[in-house]
C-alpha cells in the first residue's frame, strides 16, 4: 500500500495524528526533501528506508514504490503541506493505477492556513470576503489564461499566492492591473510555522520592497485582501442570539457582551463609536430606516438598530430585544454607549432611571418621536455629547433638535463642554454648578492659567493644584496609557488589566489623557470599547513613528516581526505623552501589554 501523506506547513507537530501513525509504521518513506521538515523523519521506525525525492525523477520514485509493493512493504509518500495543492500527486496516482498498485491519501495543513493562523487572520469575514482564491504566478509551469492573476484579482476576494516569492514586483503590478488598489492590505509569511518563521504586514504595492528589506527570496506565502485589515466586517449570523439554527433556538439579545462597531475610520465620521437605537412600533422602524439610509448617504455612521415590540419579529437588519429592554439599557450604560429611543420620552425615562448616576459619566440618551419630527437629548448633553449627536440626527431626518440645556439655549459659556473639549479633569461638581449658573445669568467668567496666577479669586483656574481661590479647578490630565494586545482580545479583559495597571500605580482612569497604540490595533473592538466607556481618546501611531521614540524600551523580536516595531505599549505611551518619561514600564498578562508615561508638557487650551 502506498500512503500519500500531507506533512503540513513545516512544524513537526502540525502533522495529523493519522499521518504521524502512518510514518511510524512505514517500511519505506519517500519525502520531499526540499520542503518537508526533516524532523518528521524522527517518527520513522528503526530500519525504515528513507528516500529524498528532491534528488529523484518521477520514474525513480515509481521504481521505489513498485519494488516496495512487490515486497509487501508499507510506503509513505510524504509531501509538503497538503498534497492536493501543488503536490504533483495526480501523475503518481495515474501511474500507480496503470500498475495496479493500491494507494490512499491522508490530508495535511496547507501553507495558506498556517500563514493565516500565524497572523490570527480569517479569510472569510462576513461582509468583506466569502471566497478564498489559491493560486500562483506562472513560472516553468504555466497557468490557464482564464486563471491569470489579473482575472482572479478582479473578484477582490481573499487570495493566497503560492510559489511566487521571486516574482513579487511583477505580482504587485498584475494585482493592481486586475483591480486591487496599491494600498490593499497584503502579508508576506516566510516559512509559516517553522522555527525561523517571519511575517510582515504590508500592502500590494510594497510586497517586493518588504521582501527585499528582510532578504526573503523564496519559501514565502503571499496573502492579499481586505480580510488582513480585519475591519468593516459584519457579525456572524451563526452565533447571533437572534439567529435560529438546528441546534439552537433564536433568543433575544442578552446584553452580556459588548458588540462594538467594526466600521472603518472614514465611516465613523462625527457619530459616537458605540451608537445604538431602539424602537417600539412600526412607525419607529420607518424612522430608524430613514436615519440609517440618510447616514449612509452622507458617510456618517448609523446606529445599530434594535426592535422591542412583543407581538412581531424584528424586521430585517434589526435585533430583537423584546421583553429585555432593561438588559439592553443596562448594557448601554455599562459600555457608555450613546442610546437613541424612538418613541415616547416616558419609555426612555423609566428605562434609564435605575442607571443614571452622574452627569459627567452617564451615557448620552436621545429621544426621537415616532414621526421623526423632534430629536430630544435627555441625558449627558455636554459630557456625553448627546446635544451634538441630536443635532446630527436632526439634520439627517430633517427634524427639529429640541435642546433644553440652559447654557445652550442662552448661548452661554459651558464649563463642562470647555473641560471635555480640552481634556481637563473637573475638580468638584459644586464649582461646576456655580460657574454654570453665573454664565447663564450673562455674567463674565474669569479664568486663570497656572503660569499666570490670579491676584484675586477667579471662577476657573487651570492647574494641577493651587493654593489660590477659585470656584472651579480644571486639571490637565497627566498620563498616557500605552497598550498592545492580541487580535480580538475581549473588552472585559482589556478593561480589567488596564484598570489594574493604573490602580497599582495609584492613577485614576479620568487622569488618562489618551490611550495610545499602534495603528494596526486601533480598530480592535475591545480597545475601542474601553476608550468609549471611559471617554479617553484613542491615539495610534505607525510602526515607523513608534521606532523613532526615544527611551530605553523592552524589546521583543516576535513583536517586531509581527508589527514592525519591537515594542508597542511603551513606545506608544511615550509618543502620546509628547516624549515624556515612562512611569510604568511594560507590564504583560494574557496577551495584553500596558505601560504608562507622564506627559512631558501640557498645552492648556486647544
Amino acid at each position: 500500500m502506498i500512503n500519500f501523506v500531507g506533512a503540513g506547513p513545516g512544524a513537526a507537530d502540525l502533522i495529523s495524528v493519522r499521518g504521524k501513525a502512518l510514518i511510524e509504521k512505514a517500511d519505506v518513506i519517500i519525502y520531499a526533501g526540499s520542503l518537508v521538515n526533516p524532523g518528521l523523519l524522527e517518527f520513522a521506525k528503526e530500519g525504515a528506508q528513507i528516500f529524498n525525492s528532491a534528488k529523484m525523477t518521477l520514474e525513480e520514485v515509481l521504481d521505489v514504490m513498485k519494488a516496495a509493493d512487490l515486497a509487501g512493504r508499507e510506503v509513505v509518500r510524504l509531501h509538503t503541506g497538503d498534497q492536493s495543492i501543488y503536490g504533483a500527486v495526480r501523475e503518481q496516482m495515474d501511474a500507480l493505477d496503470a500498475l495496479g498498485i493500491e494507494y490512499d491519501s491522508c490530508p495535511g495543513i496547507t501553507a495558506a492556513c498556517a500563514a493565516a493562523s500565524s497572523l490570527d487572520l480569517e479569510f472569510t469575514l462576513p461582509g468583506i470576503s466569502q471566497t478564498l482564491i489559491i493560486t500562483r504566478m506562472e513560472g516553468r509551469t504555466s497557468v490557464p489564461e482564464k486563471e491569470n492573476i489579473e482575472a482572479l484579482a478582479a473578484h477582490h476576494a481573499s487570495m493566497a499566492v503560492y510559489l511566487s516569492t521571486g516574482m513579487l514586483e511583477r505580482l504587485s503590478e498584475r494585482l493592481v492591473a486586475g483591480g486591487y488598489a496599491k494600498d490593499t492590505p497584503a502579508a508576506l509569511v516566510y516559512k509559516a510555522s517553522w522555527p525561523e518563521e517571519e511575517k510582515y504586514i504590508c500592502t500590494v504595492g510594497s510586497l517586493a520592497e518588504t521582501a527585499r528589506a528582510h532578504h526573503i527570496t523564496k519559501t514565502a506565502m503571499v496573502l492579499v485582501g481586505d480580510f488582513i485589515e480585519g475591519s468593516g466586517y459584519s457579525r456572524s449570523k451563526l452565533y447571533d442570539p437572534s439567529f435560529e439554527t438546528g441546534f439552537r433556538k433564536a433568543a433575544a439579545k442578552t446584553g452580556t457582551e459588548p458588540l462594538p462597531d467594526h466600521s472603518p475610520k472614514e465611516e465613523r465620521s462625527e457619530a459616537p463609536q458605540l451608537y445604538r437605537a431602539v424602537c417600539f412600533s412600526h412607525q419607529g422602524v420607518r424612522v430608524l430606516q430613514r436615519l440609517i439610509k440618510a447616514a449612509g448617504d452622507k458617510g456618517i455612521a448609523a446606529p445599530e438598530a434594535f426592535y422591542s415590540f412583543n407581538t412581531d419579529a424584528a424586521p430585517d437588519g434589526f435585533v430583537s430585544v423584546s421583553g429585555r429592554l432593561k438588559e439592553w439599557v443596562e448594557e448601554g450604560f455599562r459600555l457608555n454607549a450613546s442610546m437613541v429611543f424612538v418613541g415616547a420620552a416616558g419609555i426612555a425615562v423609566r428605562s434609564i432611571a435605575p442607571f443614571v448616576k452622574d452627569k459627567l459619566s452617564d451615557s448620552a440618551v436621545i429621544v426621537i418621536d415616532d414621526n421623526g419630527r423632534n430629536v430630544i437629548p435627555l441625558l449627558s448633553g455636554h459630557a456625553g455629547g448627546a446635544n451634538k449627536t441630536a443635532v446630527i440626527i436632526a439634520d439627517l431626518l430633517d427634524a427639529q433638535p429640541v435642546i433644553t440645556t440652559s447654557s445652550d439655549i442662552n448661548d452661554a459659556f459651558s464649563a463642562d463642554v470647555f473641560a471635555v473639549e480640552n481634556r481637563f479633569k473637573i475638580g468638584g461638581r459644586s464649582g461646576l454648578k456655580k460657574v454654570s449658573a453665573k454664565a447663564i445669568e450673562g455674567k463674565a467668567i474669569s479664568l486663570s492659567i497656572k503660569d499666570y496666577p490670579p491676584k484675586e479669586p477667579v471662577d476657573i483656574i487651570v492647574a494641577d493644584e493651587t493654593d489660590r481661590e477659585y470656584s472651579l479647578l480644571l486639571s490637565p490630565k497627566k498620563y498616557t496609557l500605552g497598550m498592545g494586545m492580541k487580535k480580538d482580545t475581549p473588552f472585559e479583559k482589556i478593561e480589567e488589566f488596564a484598570l489594574k495597571v493604573l490602580g497599582d500605580a495609584g492613577i485614576a482612569a479620568d487622569d488618562i489623557y489618551a490611550v495610545c497604540t499602534i495603528d494596526i490595533k486601533e480598530n480592535e473592538p475591545g480597545l475601542k470599547a474601553f476608550s468609549q466607556k471611559y471617554r479617553i481618546p484613542l491615539i495610534s501611531f505607525e510602526a515607523a513613528l513608534l521606532n523613532k521614540a526615544s527611551g530605553d524600551f523592552a524589546s521583543s523580536d516576535f513583536v517586531k516581526k509581527t508589527t514592525g516595531t519591537d515594542n508597542v505599549c511603551e513606545r506608544a505611551a511615550v509618543l502620546g505623552a509628547g516624549g515624556g518619561e515612562l512611569l510604568v514600564h511594560k507590564t504583560a498578562r494574557g496577551g495584553i501589554t500596558a505601560a504608562v508615561a507622564i506627559r512631558k508638557s501640557v498645552s492648556f487650551l486647544s
